[in-house]
């Protein structure tokens, strides 16, 4: 089984996105940093160790990544793309045929695929699943949500059904299918409140 581990939401001002979650859904945000070059995030965090990752370029030469982030969220905030965590990345990635690589200057994480808006990327950690649970329930309290966010209850994605369920394999998460181009369309949130929709 494959996990999926965070949405990424690509936004013009970070601060002015994390008011609008606040004001519009109650869900608070933690500080992130620059995960990229030329990208600074804001995380939401849900059911641990799940989060929505709020990302905006900062810097579009600075890498491939933030040149595709500003170009996704030059007409406006969106759903840019999601990580799945795999049960072994070295088998997924023999599966698909590609290299992992490594994801940042700390190597605290390795990656397969890129962070692109039309299909989602995997990611393992230096650090077991289970074993962030604790460091993601510390962060859940700290954004002092108005609400009880919980899991993604599912994903709406556009493109061909057959070739995304092939690169994504079994996953936790129901995927509704929603045509057009390949993209991340719309996510649901449980809430105390009821399901929150993010598109």
């Amino acid at each position: 089984m494959n996990f999926l581990d965070h949405v990424l939401l690509g936004v013009r001002d970070l601060e002015a996105a994390a008011e609008r979650f606040r004001r519009e859904w109650g869900l608070g945000t933690v500080p992130g940093g620059s995960p990229v070059p030329g990208v600074s995030n804001a995380v939401v965090p849900l059911e641990p160790p799940l989060y929505l990752e709020l990302v905006t370029a900062t810097d579009a030469g600075a890498s491939e990544a933030a040149a595709r982030l500003a170009a996704v969220t030059a007409a406006g905030d969106r759903l840019f793309t999601w990580a799945i965590e795999p049960e072994d990345l070295d088998s997924r990635a023999a599966v698909l045929g590609i290299e992992p690589l490594d994801g940042g200057d700390t190597g605290r994480w390795r990656l397969l695929g890129e962070v692109e808006q039309g299909r989602p990327f995997f990611i393992e950690y230096d650090i077991a699943r289970v074993d962030r649970v604790a460091g993601w329930q510390s962060a859940y309290f700290e954004a002092a949500h108005d609400c009880a966010p919980g899991r993604v209850t599912f994903l709406e994605v556009g493109g061909d059904e057959s070739s995304l369920r092939q690169w994504v394999g079994e996953l936790d998460v129901p995927l509704r299918m929603a045509g057009g181009e390949p993209r991340l369309v719309a996510a649901g949130i449980a809430t105390d409140r009821g399901e929150i929709l993010v598109r």
